[in-house]
């Protein structure tokens, strides 16, 4: 039996930063060692507001974004998730059935017909990393509102369309434990969400678990190029691997939403440095990491509860740690961190086929962190 929360626990207040240890950001050596990350819009999905944030925002039910994020460096090429697929009609039944008869959905293209549309080389993309198992990401554990079962929240996890990506033999890498927790798929397992086709004809890596020690990069074959690759401290993480070697990409093992979460650490220009976070869904609202916590008090918000329920949290506890490496990211002046549903984003950042390179130039850190921060001050005046 699941263990119950109230939403004042003191189990899940924000982790006060000086908790976190902190290892300075390897300093590049070389202009080249950076990525361009550039951000896909795809479909968006609709769901209840009290999952995503324990505060009132204004709204029952809100629309987030699901992007796909191009990550290129060199000839080489990634997609980090795939969004939610732009025909939810087409989910495996029991996808239909728990999640979209709940949720909705705004839909548009996926990252693959996008790419196209732009005349991109596919070549060029060597894999995809799947943060998640859950249908927005292309994997997004989603805990939904069904109303006609006693007002209970279920935990249920979809999947997109991967059989839009377009070479079966490169690999699908998932986080460390992800595959055994999706399962056989539906139909072999009627209760599932991943399609068991997808299992059949793609080639799923899961990443090693955290505690593995030495060299892996013969696990993973993505490239004709020889990486070694292995977990190393990196930031306030404990857990992260160095995926070119050069410090430009960052693979983060970020527990507490569901088995094998990741996050991306993104170098996306050198000397000087800075970077993007790119945060999955260890949170679903900025209000959780933001803003960062001052001498005159920390505002940030826990995650939401509902019915003794912590709202898209496997784990409460190690989930609630991990928001606050964010918050502990976000103290870097160098370091934007993006939620995969940051709503706050929208209309600030450029999509692609532009890149969010000059984001430090440009000031969208300031912009997104606006509206936060200022809802944090009025609620602060109440109290």
């Amino acid at each position: 039996m699941n263990e119950s929360y109230t939403q004042d626990d003191p189990r899940l207040r924000p982790v006060p930063l000086a908790r976190y240890p902190w290892r300075a950001l390897p300093q590049s050596r070389s202009q080249d060692a950076v990525v361009k990350v550039s951000f896909i819009y795809t479909s968006e999905i609709i769901i209840p507001t009290s999952m995503i944030t324990s505060i009132d925002i204004g709204e029952t039910r809100s629309s987030l974004p699901c992007p796909s994020v191009l990550i290129e460096r060199g000839d080489y090429a990634l997609l980090f998730d795939l969004g939610f697929r732009e025909d939810p009609e087409n989910f495996a039944k029991p996808v239909l059935e728990q999640i979209m008869s709940v949720a909705g959905a705004i839909p548009a293209p996926g990252p693959i017909k996008r790419l196209k549309e732009y005349g991109y080389d596919l070549e060029r993309l060597k894999c995809v990393i799947i943060s998640h198992k859950h249908l927005d990401r292309e994997l997004l554990l989603l805990q939904v509102w069904i109303s006609a079962d006693n007002q209970s929240l279920k935990q249920i996890s979809a999947s997109g369309d991967l059989n839009t990506l377009p070479y079966p033999d490169r690999p699908v890498i998932l986080g460390a434990g992800a595959r055994e927790d999706i399962g056989k798929g539906y139909p072999d397992d009627p209760n599932g969400h991943w399609e068991s086709a997808w299992f059949k004809k793609y080639r799923f890596v899961d990443l090693p678990k955290p505690e593995t020690e030495g060299f892996w990069s013969k696990d993973i074959r993505d490239s004709s190029e020889q990486i070694d690759r292995t977990w190393e401290p990196v930031g306030c993480f404990e857990h992260g691997v160095d995926w070119f070697g050069d410090g430009s990409f960052w693979l983060i093992d970020a527990p507490g939403h569901c088995p094998g979460h990741l996050m991306a650490l993104c170098r996306v220009t050198s000397q000087p440095d800075t970077y993007v976070l790119l945060a999955g869904d260890a949170a679903h609202h900025q209000n959780m990491y933001l803003p960062v916590p001052t001498s005159e008090g920390d505002y940030r918000t826990p995650k939401s509860v509902v019915d003794g329920v912590v709202q898209l949290a496997d784990d409460p506890v190690v989930a609630t740690y991990t928001v606050g490496q964010l918050t502990r990211m976000s103290q870097e002046e160098n370091v934007m961190v993006i939620l995969s549903h940051e709503r706050g984003v929208q209309g600030i950042i450029d999509y692609f086929p532009k890149d969010i390179g000059k984001w430090k130039e440009r000031g969208w850190k300031e912009a997104k962190e606006k509206k936060v921060t200022e809802d944090a001050e009025r609620r602060s005046q109440l109290n």
